[in-house]
């Protein structure tokens, strides 16, 4: 993946859009700083995997966070000596990857939620439409229930973006469809979605990210 001039390509267009609204652009800085190549293996041995290679080089290249399809990305940043994924600079709450077994696709969400509640002694009970087996998860596991069913739920993938109104997108890091994006409401408990392009095709971090900053840099122009 070629991310030369990207993040240059990014700052530009944000500011012709904001002097299309006759505002100046911004003193801020668009985007968090790249991540040394010590910076990423030290991420990388901390969550036990590799990162898929167009967000390694995104990294090290443009940078840990920044403008990006739907609001922005996550920023990743070590917080208290671990690195996590923080969304609008809430460190309290940095996302965690957990790499120890495959993303949970749909079809497997189920049976997932029922195997963890086996493992620790607890028969499941009727599922909730919205929320799978989230009542269960409170029972077995008191307040934490929660943050352990949020968790598992994202298993293997990174929460990478915020989308408004609950909507999150995700890039798998684990198992068959490493390196692709899926589209979640977490407001309830609808599938994983794949973003996909114009021609159907799924999309990886690098083509998601590049079809993004085209069609923004063709609105700015026409504009």
């Amino acid at each position: 993946m070629d991310w030369s001039e990207v993040r240059e390509r990014v700052i530009a267009v944000e500011a012709a859009e904001l002097r299309a609204r006759g505002r100046e652009p911004s003193r801020y800085p668009s985007f968090e700083p790249v991540l040394t190549a010590a910076e990423i293996a030290e991420v990388e041995a901390q969550c036990g995997v590799a990162l898929p290679e167009e967000y390694r080089t995104f990294l090290a290249e443009v940078g840990a966070g920044g403008p990006g399809p739907a609001l922005s990305l996550t920023s990743l940043r070590r917080v208290n000596g671990r690195w996590g994924w923080v969304w609008d600079d809430d460190e309290d709450h940095p996302w965690l990857l957990d790499s120890s077994g495959p993303f949970v696709e749909t079809e497997d969400w189920a049976g997932q939620q029922m195997a963890t509640l086996r493992a620790a002694g607890h028969e499941p009970t009727v599922r909730d439409d919205d929320h799978g087996h989230l009542d269960n998860y409170r029972e077995v596991f008191g307040d934490v229930g929660d943050e352990i069913w949020h968790v598992e739920r994202g298993r293997g993938a990174i929460h990478i973006s915020d989308n408004g109104c609950g909507m999150t997108g995700w890039l798998i890091v684990v198992g068959p469809h490493r390196g692709q994006l899926r589209d979640r409401d977490c407001a309830v408990n609808p599938p994983f979605e794949p973003y996909v392009d114009g021609h159907g095709r799924r999309h990886t971090f690098g083509t998601w990210y590049l079809e993004w900053l085209e069609r923004r840099e063709t609105a700015a122009r026409q504009s």
